[in-house]
């Protein structure tokens, strides 16, 4: 028994078995070497192969214990954190009654001014996060030829782009793709851009690149259906639209493009049938609104005032809606209702609502001779 050991998991020092502390440095032995029934049998002795796994496993346990005292101060900070958090979120919530019991509008300028903050940084991030991603993206489907100088050009191009200087950072994105010209998400990416900038045929070409380089990307389809169902290329439009009706994550915008395609065709049984088709997904006004009015064209006034009905409960301050079911109302000879209607739509006061063009305050207003999205 004299050549067995406990080994320190500090200093390593070789102890007896018996002992409870390191007779070096003083550290509580943590380990057990050998079972405790064993311990009497004097013929049994360790071999040096087992006191080097035991040194092992003193060194192992030490970094364990030290593992566990570092979780130990982390749970700690963290439940420092969240109490200050909750006592804050106390504050504010005592502060916020208190100042609606005595002065109720400031209480509601307050809260506004504080969820507008909130909006505009989560806005904020997730820009930062999605412009990330397509730079990552792009960089990551570059070869190898002049890569520093591509970084440099997409990097400018992004950071042009975000401080409102598009036409030099169409050029530094435009050399980025011909040093690059198979790079399909940097010709997605500069064809979408120029897209929201009004450059429809650029943003064509690009996009059409994007499209050969990698046909499968929902995004690009997306785009390319979309234009060319703006520029009223119905047959291309359809083309690319007609592979993402069936797909979840892109049919609720695709049923939405075919269905105004329809409808700027004069199609309004097929615009009726995606525009339903697109409400299944979403409950949204707007495709109520959408429904109404396709109803609208075809004659069915009854069905129309339901979809309206369901657009405004689903958004009171929905002035088209409001107005659409004045419209019917007038023509079905409900001069009380369409006056009450066209009344509430001009009290809404929705801006960019299509029908302010129609509404005057003090005369009835002439009719549209279609639809208002129409």
């Amino acid at each position: 028994m004299n050549n067995i050991a406990q080994f320190c998991q500090k200093c390593r020092a070789a102890n007896d078995p018996q002992a409870s502390n390191c007779s070096d440095c003083g550290t509580p032995l943590m380990i057990v070497t050998f079972p405790k029934s064993l311990r009497h049998q004097e013929e049994i002795t360790p071999s040096y192969y087992e006191d080097h796994l035991l040194e092992r496993i003193s060194v192992l346990e030490f970094r364990l214990a030290q593992l566990a005292e570092q979780l130990a101060m982390g749970y700690e900070l963290i439940s420092r954190q969240a109490k200050s958090a909750e006592e804050d979120h106390l504050m504010l919530r005592t502060f916020y009654e208190s100042l609606e019991e005595i002065k109720p509008e400031l209480s509601e300028l307050f809260a506004r001014e504080f969820s507008d903050v909130y909006l505009g940084k989560k806005k904020a991030l997730e820009t930062e996060n999605r412009e990330r991603k397509i730079f990552d993206e792009t960089i990551a489907a570059h070869g190898r030829p002049n890569v520093e100088l591509f970084t440099h050009l997409v990097k400018e191009g992004i950071a042009l782009l975000n401080n409102g200087e598009e036409k030099q950072a169409f050029k530094m994105l435009e050399r980025a793709i011909l040093l690059s010209p198979k790079n399909a998400p940097l010709h997605l990416f500069t064809g979408e851009r120029l897209f929201h900038s009004g450059e429809v045929k650029r943003a064509l070409s690009l996009l059409d690149n994007a499209y050969k380089i990698s046909p499968q990307n929902t995004k690009t389809l997306v785009l390319l259906g979309t234009i060319y169902a703006e520029t009223r290329e119905t047959e291309k439009a359809r083309k690319f639209l007609s592979v993402l009706v069936g797909n979840p994550a892109t049919s609720v915008c695709a049923n939405y493009v075919w269905g105004m395609l329809a409808a700027l065709e004069g199609s309004w049984q097929e615009a009726l049938i995606a525009f339903r088709q697109a409400s299944c997904e979403t409950e949204s006004a707007e495709f109520h609104y959408l429904l109404g009015c396709t109803e609208f064209e075809l004659g069915e006034f009854q069905k129309a005032l339901l979809f309206l009905e369901k657009a405004v409960a689903l958004d009171t301050g929905f002035a088209d809606a409001s107005f659409m079911q004045s419209v019917i109302y007038e023509k079905t000879g409900e001069l009380k209702l369409a006056k009450l209607c066209r009344e509430t739509a001009f009290e809404t006061k929705e801006t960019g609502a299509v029908c302010l063009r129609f509404i005057d305050s003090k005369k009835n207003g002439k009719l549209p001779e279609y639809a208002l999205p129409f």
